[in-house]
């Protein structure tokens, strides 16, 4: 009877063990995000459109003839950006609020996408009119890190971390009657240091993670070419402008100038080669906004392997008034949204917008919420 009763107990563990693991397989889908080496807060809250709306430091890592848009010369104080995804909060309360820890802790955390990222830009200077009234030069230092992961169903994360920085040196040049024709063209120098192996979330609460986190480094320069236009077209009243850059010309591998470092032995993720076009259209006095502007772009292409073209839609608007900036827009057919305070000697943006984490859109919503904050004269 005992045996039985035994025997009986044990098939219920075992079919209970079973269900579990496949939720939790169900609920992982290997995620493919795409890697930017800058993210800005005022263009995330508008779709992420940023190749026919850049302004400073937007424009070293989109579209460098936007230099020539720069409404004034501007010296560029520390500025600091943060941002978290909404799955990364809701994966550290789970297990840093489980009483059991285990499986039980790693279970509310499966297949969710894990991401931060940290920049820190200074200096920079932007001189509108340089040498002549022809010449925009633009020069900054950008630091950041990164991380995109996941915890799978062993309570590992698979983690794409990406620690680099280096100075962008950007210049362009008016064209044409009107100044209706720009080119551009950026130089950057890097330091890249990418992720390894796998590492467990344990390893993670502990801080115990940074040999995992050695995969590969190197130093390089590439480039990014880029041009805008603004055509005679007055439809519905609008001014409009056509974008079109490239970005990372030589690869993005940024390990042309040798710099490895000691246990980082192998090559650093890179950035690929990107193709990047859209259409601008902009508004003087709109009911009672004394600016608004409207976008459509298809960014990433190269930079999206296997991924869905959808991947690469991106429509935003930003309306202003007077010191303040309301943003929103579509990124991936994810709703974004964005507010901006402008107060001349110090500046913060505030955003929130969902990045598609799976090669299709509609896979796996990674929900971000971003601040920049910084001081310029």
């Amino acid at each position: 009877m005992k045996n039985s009763i035994h025997k009986k107990n044990t098939v219920l563990h075992l079919a209970w063990l079973s269900t579990l693991l496949l939720s939790l397989s169900s609920s992982a889908l290997a995620i493919s995000p795409i890697i930017r080496s800058f993210n800005s807060v005022r263009s995330e809250g508008m779709g992420n459109v940023r190749y026919t709306t850049g302004f400073y430091e937007e424009n070293f890592y989109a579209n460098p003839a936007r230099l020539t848009e720069n409404p004034s010369n501007l010296f560029q104080l520390p500025k600091f950006t943060l941002e978290v995804g909404s799955g990364t909060i809701s994966s550290l309360s789970s297990l840093l609020g489980s009483n059991n820890g285990g499986f039980s802790a790693v279970s509310g955390t499966v297949g969710k996408p894990i991401s931060a990222k940290f920049q820190f830009l200074f200096p920079a200077f932007y001189k509108r009119e340089f040498i002549t009234s022809q010449w925009s030069l633009g020069v900054g230092i950008l630091t950041s890190a990164q991380l995109v992961g996941q915890v799978s169903q062993s309570g590992t994360i698979t983690p794409t971390t990406v620690i680099g920085g280096g100075p962008a040196i950007t210049i362009a040049r008016r064209l044409l009657p009107e100044d209706r024709l720009s080119i551009g063209l950026t130089t950057h120098a890097e330091f890249r240091a990418t992720s390894g192996n796998a590492f467990s979330i344990i390893d993670f609460l502990r801080g115990s993670v940074a040999s995992s986190l050695r995969g590969g480094s190197g130093m390089g320069v590439d480039f990014d070419l880029g041009t805008s236009f603004r055509p005679h077209w007055g439809l519905g009243g609008f001014n409009y402008e056509l974008g079109f850059a490239m970005n990372n010309l030589l690869g993005g591998k940024y390990n042309n100038l040798g710099g490895k470092i000691s246990g980082w032995a192998g090559n650093p993720t890179a950035t690929p080669t990107s193709f990047n076009f859209g259409l601008a259209a902009r508004k003087d006095d709109l009911w009672k906004f004394h600016s608004f502007m409207m976008a459509l772009e298809f960014t990433d292409i190269g930079n999206n392997k296997n991924g869905s073209i959808f991947r690469t839609i991106h429509l935003g608007s930003e309306a202003k008034w007077k010191l303040f900036a309301l943003r929103a827009g579509l990124n991936q057919g994810y709703l974004c949204g964005g507010l901006g305070f402008d107060f001349k000697f110090f500046a913060i943006n505030l955003s929130t917008y969902g990045e598609e984490m799976g090669l299709n859109v509609g896979s796996l919503e990674d929900r971000r919420y971003a601040i920049d904050f910084g001081f310029q004269i």
